[in-house]
């Protein structure tokens, strides 16, 4: 197809705009506008069907990737699959280029106005702006006023929502200056859609984004008020619980920022610093991604426990600069639309060149009366901005509900405004296995460079088929597109990385770590190797139950369930009755028991906090790492096919699947992750679980003796992944001795404890610490205190037999690692996790502090 009229084997050939709007795509019927030619003319080549497997194989892909958001009205942390279209929006080049260009114009209006109220206030002296916009604000905090604003700015990025009207002209609906949300998920998309189409992607043109990321990085590193060219610059988030948590670890681990919660940051000497493993490091930057108020519980909130106490205090004194300004949300309230262009004409002396949606602040006597007369035809919304509310829509309320909001708007007016009717254009969307046309809203982003702002060329589109969906948030919408804007010249490949010929200092990782990121990896690796023990566990009883021998004549089962039942896994009584009638059968028990959510130590209890944990440090994990854990997490979930209850085979495949994938991600920690200390506190939590679970293991099963042991010996061998070398070295013999020296006192066998022991007090001589410090800590004490217990233990005397029919000399040692591995993971935990006694270190690098014992 290669003109703009669509033929009829088109696969646009049955796309209807939508009348009384405006079609990005289609100027008349049949007739598509000049830019989308050529993306039409892709479609029609690659076909239907190959369309259809390109998306699903991008949802595929976001999946695997864990691209996740928290949609308008989720509850907290309860966060859903990002859903991508398989259509761009497309835009040409000149037309963006105006849009963004008047962006930039209302960029520094806002800006000024900040300087401004933060400042002299002359706009409220010279009646510009009513005191009640600042003043009356919920989000305004006299702690604002005079913070200095480096380089005279206080807004460094800047959104705007708008949209095209039936005529064609774009309109600002929205603005956001505080931190604003779609940067991630915008690059995201091009990263998904341009290999989803890749041919379509080449033969357009499509601007690139990595220039405006380069912009971005450059601005936040000018704004450091120190260190020049190589500043630490942190990205402050809420947290997992965060609406916007994915977009913020995936934008830190993009630009380089280490990502950091509040407590991840203390206030010392008048200094913003990182707490980590080498003590607190000064932080120059801080790439703010919480609400204003959230950000001090000293000047601001007093009841937020999101951000730093003292960081007001930081800003004031310029050591260390926040972007974007606090109190920077000020100005995104609706009640400032309406005042926009006169202050623009009185700033600039031109008028707005991209118009705002109609807005009548009802603190104004003549606003008020216009809206109480035409209520039924606007929306009414606060008129003070501080999350995202419904609008609500008069003419569609019950008579009571209409009556209790005028009666509202008239004792409070100044807290309302009302706005027109957004009436968006369309744009086509992949649904039910063709194009139709959905409706759209563009997000714009911009950030200050040099006296002017640039414009990211693309943003965030949200589609849905209903237009109302669109006018509460960004989050709202069924789907997102990626913007296409078409170059009108040959396209430069740019790469955040730097230029080949500029020289970098060679450097090694040293204790930079935040402290909390290295506490989640050490958990992360624990509940990882618990995992994977319980799911061992578990096959070989499963594989016990499932045999065509029947449980019942399985000496060595009733040993294995008390293991299950020390573990958590199963009800006590099980033990304590055995396969006694009264209960229900184990086949039927313990398949449910292994996706059961309400006790913690179940499998799947266990994997929820993999998965958690996972999503707090995956700025840390490789995109490999991030997506064993999310298959882990679905391997290990109960299909929904399994209604009348789980049979122990399928349950046997299942926990065969989750072995499969968390050897995976051992594998890959072990071959993959550079030898820093994020790999070896995740090593570290992996080794004392490991030991505990071997410990564990053997004390319920091999201290008291039965009367048949070998039964019980070869499941233990089974269950410590350690039958085949056992079989390797002794061949059809089975004995306790050899078998406790495979398990125990080997340090070969990566599953022993003495293994786990010597790998241990490796990773503790490696920590960071002072060189100078004579006597080892604790934590070394007691590393090296089992390992010689270990090395001088004789499996021999281990596998004896008292009296009493009991192996006390091995209880004795079993219940001496029991007692040493907490005692060493709290040391670990006092030293390096919750600095008790950790020194303060204002340096760039502390050699005297990274340097592990030598």
């Amino acid at each position: 197809m290669a003109t703009s009229e669509v033929t009829d084997t088109s696969l646009f050939a049955d796309y209807s705009p939508a009348p009384g709007h405006y079609d990005e795509m289609f100027r008349a019927p049949g007739a598509i506008r000049p830019h989308w030619i050529q993306l039409a003319q892709q479609f029609d080549i690659a076909g239907h069907d190959q369309i259809a497997a390109r998306w699903e194989q991008a949802q595929r892909q976001i999946r695997d990737n864990g691209i996740t958001y928290n949609a308008h009205g989720d509850v907290p942390g309860d966060s859903r699959p990002w859903e991508l279209d398989a259509v761009p929006l497309v835009l040409p080049a000149e037309e963006w280029r105006e849009i963004t260009e008047a962006l930039a114009q209302r960029a520094a209006v806002m800006d000024h106005i900040l300087r401004d109220l933060f400042g002299p206030q002359k706009l409220i002296r010279d009646g510009f702006l009513p005191p009640e916009l600042l003043f009356a604000h919920p989000g305004y905090h006299p702690a604002y006023h005079g913070l200095p604003a480096p380089g005279g700015r206080h807004l460094h990025l800047y959104a705007a929502d708008i949209a095209r009207s039936p005529d064609g002209q774009w309109w600002v609906t929205g603005d956001r200056t505080r931190a604003p949300f779609g940067l991630g998920y915008a690059l995201e998309n091009r990263i998904v859609t341009s290999r989803m189409i890749a041919p379509a992607f080449r033969s357009c043109r499509v601007s690139r984004l990595a220039p405006f990321f380069i912009t971005l990085r450059e601005t936040l590193q000018r704004l450091a008020p120190h260190s020049g060219d190589n500043p630490r610059i942190a990205l402050l988030t809420k947290g997992p619980a965060s609406t916007s948590y994915f977009e913020d670890a995936y934008l830190a681990r993009y630009l380089g920022y280490t990502l950091a919660e509040g407590g991840d940051l203390a206030v010392r000497e008048n200094r913003l610093t990182l707490k980590t493993l080498g003590g607190l490091l000064p932080v120059e930057v801080l790439f703010r991604r919480l609400d204003d108020d959230d950000c001090d519980p000293v000047e601001l909130r007093a009841d937020s426990n999101l951000g730093v106490a003292g960081l007001v205090e930081v800003a004031r004194n310029g050591q260390t600069t926040i972007a974007n300004a606090l109190g920077s949300r000020l100005v995104e309230s609706p009640a400032f639309v309406g005042f926009l262009q006169l202050i623009c004409e009185h700033l600039f002396g031109e008028e707005l060149r991209i118009p705002s949606i109609a807005t009548w602040w009802c603190g104004q006597p003549k606003a008020l009366e216009y809206v109480i007369e035409h209520l039924d035809e606007l929306v009414i919304r606060p008129a003070f901005r501080m999350g995202d509310v419904p609008l609500i829509y008069p003419g569609r309320l019950s008579r009571t509900a209409r009556q209790e909001l005028l009666a509202a708007i008239k004792a409070r007016p100044s807290e309302y405004v009302a706005q027109e009717r957004v009436s968006r254009s369309t744009a086509p969307a992949w649904s039910s296995g063709q194009f139709q046309p959905w409706h759209i809203a563009v997000r714009s982003f911009l950030v200050a460079s040099g006296q002017g702002y640039q414009a990211m060329p693309g943003g965030l589109v949200r589609v849905s088929q209903n237009t109302e969906v669109l006018d509460r948030s960004m989050t709202a919408g069924e789907r997102s597109q990626d913007l296409w804007v078409l170059a009108d010249g040959p396209i430069d490949d740019v790469s955040l990385l730097a230029p080949p010929g500029q020289p970098i200092p060679l450097r090694r990782s040293g204790a930079e770590l935040p402290s909390r990121v290295a506490d989640n990896l050490y958990w992360l690796g624990r509940y990882i190797e618990r995992s994977e023990g319980s799911a061992r566990l578990l096959r070989s009883v499963l594989l016990r139950i499932t045999s065509e021998t029947g449980s019942e004549n399985m000496s060595e089962l009733p040993v294995l369930l008390r293991a299950l039942a020390d573990q958590g896994q199963i009800e006590p009584d099980f033990v304590i009755n055995g396969l006694h009638e009264q209960l229900p059968r184990i086949e039927d028990s313990l398949p449910e028991a292994v996706f059961n959510t309400q006790e913690p130590r179940t499998l799947r209890s266990t994997i929820n906090q993999v998965r958690r944990l996972g999503s707090i440090v995956r700025d840390r994990l490789s995109a490999d790492a991030w997506r064993i854990i999310l298959q882990i997490d679905q391997q290990a979930r109960r299909p929904p096919r399994w209604q009348g209850g789980v049979d122990p085979a399928d349950v046997l495949s299942v926990v065969n699947h989750v072995i499969v994938q968390l050897s995976a991600f051992s594998g890959l920690a072990s071959e993959s992750m550079t030898r820093t200390q994020s790999w070896r506190f995740l090593d570290i939590g992996r080794r004392i679980e490991r030991a505990v679970q071997t410990t564990a293991l053997l004390n319920a099963t091999l201290v008291d003796v039965g009367d048949d042991e070998l039964p019980l010996l070869e499941a233990v061998l089974e269950v410590a992944d350690s039958m085949m070398t056992y079989r390797s070295r002794y061949l059809a013999s089975l004995q306790v001795a050899p078998a406790l020296d495979l398990l125990i006192t080997d340090e070969a066998n990566p599953r022993s404890i003495s293994y786990q022991a010597a790998v241990l007090a490796d990773h503790v001589d490696h920590l960071p610490r002072d060189a100078a410090q004579a006597i080892r800590g604790p934590e070394e004490r007691i590393a090296l205190s089992m390992l010689n217990t270990l090395r001088l233990s004789d499996p021999n005397e281990l596998a004896h037999v008292g009296t009493d029919g009991r192996r006390r000399h091995l209880e004795r040692l079993l219940q001496r690692i029991t007692e040493n591995m907490p005692k060493l993971s709290d040391a670990i935990s006092n030293r390096f996790l919750i600095h008790a006694g950790v020194p303060r270190q204002f340096a760039q690098t502390s050699p005297e502090i990274t340097s592990p014992r030598t």
